[in-house]
């Protein structure tokens, strides 16, 4: 659930910090005020676009924080998973922590769980954590994939379908491969030849980690090798070799110093580090002379290492420019090779497996369709007793799907959802056709609709917050109150927030909020500003009294402010 979210320079919302719970929460407000910010905040979170324009006038960039409460479970567990994943975030006492800033420009920072991540990480973290419906959005759930995916929460076929999907895949990989054995066979020869020459160029080469930049340095070496010679010859002489050396005179100061210092220990630091130089000097000296040994080399060596950079600079032109490169072509044309000559399979052998794993994808398939032909009536059955509640009472739902298919063209028609097409089917009028949901309803149908299949598949569906943005515009108040009561009933599987300018609705809530905008400051200076506080107790029954009859303070509008209440609680608890 969303436990906390932060708003910081969203347009009119300079700053509101808004506290949910689980069940119905209600968000309302006058027209204008506000309400749609909440929901674009939401939407920020969810990681869908937001416009630089919305930044608030003075500031450079909007921040919204989302504070989600993720509890136990498969589905905790699979976020959790997937913010390690995504980004190497992590949740800590079940908390986590997402952040969005967008600044004027459009340009996007997202945060999951401390960490920095992108923007495709957000989408798809959000999908887990929130689900939002507004007028537009509840067409979603008009489209093929997503009735499907309705149908198989409610038979419980999900994982045959994802089953399904696999062994599909599976079974056009193969199918692929024998078309690309059928298709241009004289150009795959020579293709294979040419990366068996290409391949053998480069393993024969035999090139080593580190092995270039060592034979550099030795070529180095051995081609100044007189010059290295006097070099350390003079640093030698200087450092230990010669009269008066750098290393009796820098041993005679030291005791010099040592004595001092016993005499006065003010200057045991300088003993000290006069003794570090000594050992210092000592060591460059050995490092010197293991230089002056490496210098006693095969003259012929200096042919040979030039001979062995020669090799790998050609090759290195042709399969580089860097060792690195070389090395990711080697590894791209070893696999593009095993895949190549795996070409050489026997035509009718990769026949045969091909009709076995098509086989076996609709042996799957068949099964899926059986068991989502099995569930269909008693879904569409529950979706009807729904509706009716609704006001519906004359609509009926079908689901349009084939019985069979044909293995044959089960390739090619087949999608990852199922060998045949899933698609919800409605009569609104008695006496009318069906046709398919997404070309019938109107907004307020759908809208129902809506609310229908949710509570339907309220012990199935998993997104833990489902956000209505007004979804109930084209309802009216006559069917308020049974509006109002199926939220209620799907609040108590799911977190609900709602946008609602409906009293019978916002009646059944269990948390109200309401978005005020008012304009503050001194003449010439004044500034709008949109806020959002929760309702307790009297104030509830006004900003009832508010939206039903525009007025908060007539006593008739709070006596009947109170009505809805007291029958929204009757029929909550019925």
């Amino acid at each position: 659930m969303l436990h906390t979210i932060h708003i910081r320079n969203l347009a009119l919302l300079e700053h509101a910090e808004i506290r949910l719970a689980e069940g119905l929460t209600v968000i309302s407000g006058e027209t204008g005020g506000g309400k749609s910010l909440l929901m674009t905040a939401l939407k920020t979170l969810r990681g869908e676009k937001v416009a630089g324009s919305l930044v608030r006038h003075g500031a450079d960039e909007l921040q919204v924080d989302g504070e989600f409460r993720l509890g136990k479970g498969e589905r905790s567990a699979t976020v959790i998973r997937l913010v390690d994943e995504l980004c190497g975030g992590s949740v800590e006492d079940d908390l986590l922590l997402v952040t969005r800033i967008v600044d004027r420009a459009g340009k996007t920072r997202v945060r999951i769980g401390g960490r920095p991540a992108t923007l495709t990480a957000l989408r798809e973290l959000g999908a887990l954590l929130l689900e939002i419906h507004g007028q537009g959005d509840s067409r979603a759930l008009m489209r093929p994939e997503i009735q499907t995916e309705m149908l198989d929460a409610f038979a419980g076929t999900a994982n045959l379908r994802r089953e399904f999907a696999a062994s599909l895949q599976a079974a056009r990989a193969v199918r692929d491969r024998l078309a690309e054995l059928s298709h241009g066979e004289r150009e795959r020869t020579q293709r294979l030849e040419f990366l068996r020459f290409q391949f053998a160029a480069m393993s024969e080469l035999g090139l080593t980690e580190g092995e270039l930049g060592d034979l550099e340095q030795e070529h180095q070496v051995l081609s100044n090798l007189d010059e290295m010679r006097q070099n350390l010859d003079e640093a030698l002489g200087t450092l230990q070799d010669g009269e008066d050396n750098a290393s009796d005179l820098l041993a005679r100061a030291a005791k010099a110093v040592q004595e001092a210092a016993a005499i006065d220990r003010r200057l045991e630091d300088a003993a000290e580090q006069m003794a570090q130089i000594e050992e210092l000097v000592t060591d460059v000296c050995r490092k010197l002379q293991s230089g002056q040994a490496r210098l006693d080399l095969d003259p012929t060596r200096l042919v040979a290492v030039q001979e062995r950079l020669d090799e790998i600079y050609a090759a290195l032109k042709r399969f580089g420019p860097t060792e690195a490169d070389l090395r990711r072509n080697l590894e791209k044309v070893k696999a593009e090779l095993a895949k190549a000559e795996d070409g050489n399979a026997d035509p009718e052998v990769l026949a045969q497996e091909l009709r076995q794993v098509t086989e076996a994808a609709a042996a799957i398939g068949r099964k899926l369709v059986r068991a989502r032909a099995k569930a269909a009536e008693p879904f569409c059955a529950k979706i009807r007793a729904e509706l009716l509640d609704l006001g519906m009472q004359h609509t009926e739902v079908r689901v349009a799907m084939a019985d069979e298919f044909s293995t044959e063209q089960l390739l090619a028609v087949a999608t990852e959802h199922g060998p045949v097409p899933v698609d919800l089917e409605v009569r609104i009028n008695p006496g009318e056709p069906f046709h398919s949901m997404r070309d019938t309803a109107s907004g307020g149908e759908l809208a129902r609709i809506v609310l229908a299949v949710k509570k339907t598949l309220a012990d199935q569906d998993r997104v833990p917050l489902l956000v209505l943005d007004e979804i109930d515009a084209e309802i009216g108040g006559r069917l308020g109150m049974q509006v109002g009561r199926k939220l209620h009933e799907v609040a108590k599987h799911h977190q609900v927030v709602i946008v609602t300018h409906l009293a019978p609705v916002a009646a059944f809530a269990q948390h109200h909020f309401l978005v005020n905008k008012e304009v503050a400051g001194k003449a010439g200076d004044e500034r709008t500003r949109s806020s959002v506080r929760q309702l307790r107790g009297a104030e509830v029954e006004k900003e009832l009294a508010a939206m039903a009859m525009g007025d908060g303070t007539d006593a008739a509008a709070l006596q009947q402010a109170r009505r809805l209440v007291e029958k929204a609680k009757g029929m909550g608890e019925g």
